[in-house]
């Protein structure tokens, strides 16, 4: 029998004590690194989303800046929600539609159920010539925006009288009652400062021109147009300020026109540039200034241009293109009467909004007694839209001023 040879088969050499505690080792060292590794990811990412939104809570946001639209920057805040916030809005929306703190009928009506505070009731008449509808949509937007909540709304008397129910949490806190019994709107006082005006033809402006309410013409000095718009806005009687050039902030690419305000200019060039302004407007009674994102923040230019409009007898109106803007506070210093522009009807180059733009803006005249200075420029749609609210502001009581009757009232009230 052939003999067979078989293999024989090695076995597996069984580990050491000391190999076996290593892999335990290694292998322990692996799960606890997995497990550290999830826990790590699941707080880690809920940490930082947590930090996102303290960040969200604690940071105050930058300031917005206006890149030269002649808009008057405001600050974004977060809506902070107090009784004082509430009541704020409230009066102030009050105001607008013809019915000022100083003339309300305000009474503890009750306590509030549950808090212990009282229900407090607040009557205002305002003229007829409003809409209740609109009086209806300020007092409960002016409400909801300070944070606030409208629990009911009932009209009654045939839609002569409103109470709202305004509060927060489904509790009333405030009953507004509005009556539309006043036979004549309480007024306000707008001044209309139309800029740019020099760069298009008369022909272009002649609407403007025979609008038929005071304005205040700002004329670019150094335009095209220049002498032919100055010579028949002279002729018919209508104020003229000096729309001066300045250096925006996206200079070369945005360019303010020519003979501008820079800020490398040294202050001999500055006045130069005035005084030239001065001699090709001679009737002028004040200045603005055209862009200037960039020239009215700078400290040094501004000391140079308020230096050189000193002697010349004009007012200045801050155009406010920036929120940085020294121009007001320096000019001031040198006892040059002086403000601030409070709003622009234009941002927006666009019928329906400017007109509606522009009866916001009137109505806000109503709260304040030195008035509202408000800017538009010499474009197409800015004149049809002015026309067609001049009506309705009409029947408001708005009465329209010029911009030296502005400058003169709040320059006594300071």
């Amino acid at each position: 029998m052939p003999q067979t040879f078989h293999r024989k088969k090695r076995g597996k050499k069984a580990p050491s004590k000391i190999g076996r505690i290593v892999i335990a080792v290694l292998l322990g060292a692996a799960i606890l690194a997995a497990i550290v590794f999830l826990l790590v990811s699941v707080f880690g990412q809920k940490s930082e989303e947590q930090a996102v939104v303290d960040s969200v809570k604690t940071e105050s946001p930058a300031p917005t800046e206006s890149t030269d639209d002649y808009s008057r920057p405001v600050k974004n805040s977060p809506i902070q929600t107090t009784e004082e916030s509430l009541d704020e809005a409230l009066y102030s929306a009050l105001a607008k539609i013809g019915a000022p703190k100083k003339n309300l009928k305000i009474r503890k009506a009750g306590q509030i159920e549950g808090l212990g505070k009282d229900l407090i009731e607040i009557k205002g008449d305002f003229s007829r010539a409003l809409p209740m509808a609109m009086a209806n949509h300020l007092i409960q937007s002016a409400w909801k925006s300070a944070g606030g909540e409208i629990v009911d709304c009932v009209e009654n008397k045939l839609g002569k009288q409103i109470t709202i129910h305004a509060g927060f949490g489904g509790i009333t806190t405030r009953r507004i009652i509005l009556v539309r019994d006043q036979k004549e709107p309480l007024s306000g006082k707008i001044c209309l400062v139309i800029d740019d005006l020099g760069s298009l033809p008369l022909k272009d402006m002649r609407a403007l021109i025979d609008i038929g309410i005071p304005f205040t013409a700002s004329i670019m000095p150094f335009e095209p147009f220049t002498e032919e718009v100055y010579n028949a806005l002279v002729a018919e009687d209508i104020e003229i300020i000096i729309h001066m050039p300045m250096e925006p902030e996206g200079y070369p690419k945005v360019d303010p026109g020519d003979k501008a305000i820079f800020v490398d200019l040294p202050p001999r060039e500055v006045r130069r540039r005035i005084e030239n302004a001065i001699a090709r407007l001679p009737n002028a009674v004040g200045m603005n200034n055209h862009m200037g994102s960039k020239a009215t923040t700078d400290r040094n230019t501004m000391t140079a241009f308020a230096e050189a409009l000193a002697n010349s007898g004009l007012f200045f109106i801050d155009s406010r293109t920036s929120v940085y803007t020294c121009a007001e506070e320096e000019v001031g210093k040198r006892g040059i009467p002086t403000t601030s522009q409070d709003g622009n009807i234009d941002v927006v180059d666009d019928t329906l909004a400017i007109a509606r733009s522009f009866l916001d803006l009137a109505l806000a005249a109503k709260e304040s007694e030195s008035g509202m200075l408000i800017v538009g420029h010499a474009r197409p749609n800015t004149i049809v839209a002015i026309k067609r609210v001049l009506p309705t502001l009409k029947k408001w009581g708005v009465e329209f001023v010029s911009a030296s009757e502005i400058i003169s009232h709040r320059t006594t009230e300071d």
